[in-house]
């Protein structure tokens, strides 16, 4: 099925933390790339420590509904996940087109040190919405991640690889339609 040419994008991100997810999505929402929904951020607004991983989850899919409906109204959705599983990449992608959506996917591919450094900086900065990690919590984190494939890249509109680049996109978008 062809999308109107008025149809939304569903902007995603594929990344661990310190990656750059969270600059760009505030980068695309100022520029009018759509409304950023960031559980980070709501979770910290609402005063819950990021360590309740329990709430995290639940406002994450309380979240993410709001996504869609926006979505469904004809609205761009910046929507700032890692998306570290295939599984959650994949139903991700079949919800937009459900909604009659484009998507847009960001993918960070970011080596160990250069994401350690960015946490470390992170972490000293304390800044408001972001949750302290230690280089064992990274370690974590890319034990779980699954990178992403060429069968995946095949399912969205448009992919863009990054990095570790500081800009906006330090790779070239590619249209997969």
């Amino acid at each position: 099925m062809a999308l109107s040419p008025s149809a939304p994008t569903l902007t995603l991100f594929c990344g661990l933390p310190g990656s750059g997810k969270t600059t760009l999505a505030r980068r695309l929402e100022a520029a009018g790339d759509g409304i950023r929904i960031a559980t980070d951020e709501w979770q910290a607004m609402i005063g819950v420590p990021h360590a309740d991983s329990d709430f995290h989850e639940s406002l994450q899919v309380v979240l993410y509904r709001h996504a869609l409906t926006l979505l469904r109204a004809g609205v761009d959705v910046v929507l700032e996940d890692g998306l570290w599983t295939a599984a959650e990449r994949r139903q991700k992608f079949a919800d937009a087109r459900a909604c009659g959506a484009r998507v847009r996917f960001h993918v960070f591919e970011v080596d160990h040190d250069t994401l350690w450094e960015r946490l470390r900086r992170r972490n000293a900065a304390a800044a408001p919405g972001s949750a302290p990690l230690t280089e064992d919590d990274l370690r974590w984190a890319e034990g779980v991640f699954e990178p992403v494939t060429a069968m995946e890249l095949a399912l969205v509109h448009e992919y863009v690889r990054h990095t570790g680049g500081t800009g906006p996109a330090d790779g070239a978008a590619r249209s997969t339609r």
